[in-house]
């Protein structure tokens, strides 16, 4: 009786990637200290952004996602029921207006301090984490510049963070928008033009 070996070649299709074309030499570090205390483990396909005073340390794109109408003055918002990411204290920037504090998260509701006098926002529509609070038309906390190339698990077991995690970045490739796990902002697409194609 003889040992036969076949060997089979084939790809394996990603849901996330359709192409990737450069990614960092070497990975990236991903700065773990910014989740809430439930958050185990961020997705490939996360958008990321290189940190301005650390070279090779790379922050998460927060974003989410309103599931109801806010009117100028409502101060909860309705959002969608992921894990989007933000935390009390963090800023979350209304499409059209002012930026607010949160001080409540809930699975599907955000609270923030006070009503602000924003244009009505519709739902569908992409709220990011803002640089600071009740500034008109603040810009993103953080620029685009890269794309998580694998899931990553930023707690133990037993629940302990983890120090910052290393992980692979893509820079420049094409990705199914619809297979994302958090949602991407106009700013975001306009930050990887030219680099990153979203199908």
């Amino acid at each position: 009786m003889s040992l036969q070996v076949n060997k089979e070649s084939g790809s394996i299709y990603d849901p996330v990637f359709l192409k990737i074309l450069e990614d960092i030499p070497g990975g990236v570090t991903v700065k773990t200290n910014r989740f809430p205390a439930d958050t185990e483990e961020i997705k490939k396909g996360a958008l990321l952004n290189a940190d301005a005073t650390t070279a090779g340390l790379y922050n998460v794109i927060k974003t989410v996602r309103l599931t109801a109408d806010a009117d100028s003055n409502v101060t909860v918002l309705v959002v969608e029921p992921t894990d989007h990411l933000f935390k009390v204290g963090e800023y979350i920037q209304l499409n059209g207006g002012t930026s607010a504090t949160i001080v409540v998260v809930l699975p599907s509701t955000i609270t923030i301090a006070s009503a602000l006098a924003h244009v009505d926002t519709t739902s569908g529509t992409i709220l990011f984490e803002a640089a600071a609070a009740v500034v008109t038309g603040s810009a993103p906390k953080y620029d685009t510049d890269a794309v998580l190339r694998d899931t990553i698990k930023v707690r133990d077991d037993e629940g302990t963070l983890l120090d910052n995690i290393f992980a692979g970045a893509v820079v420049r490739g094409t990705v199914d928008e619809s297979e994302l796990p958090y949602f991407v902002t106009d700013q975001s697409k306009t930050d990887l033009t030219a680099r990153v194609r979203f199908a």
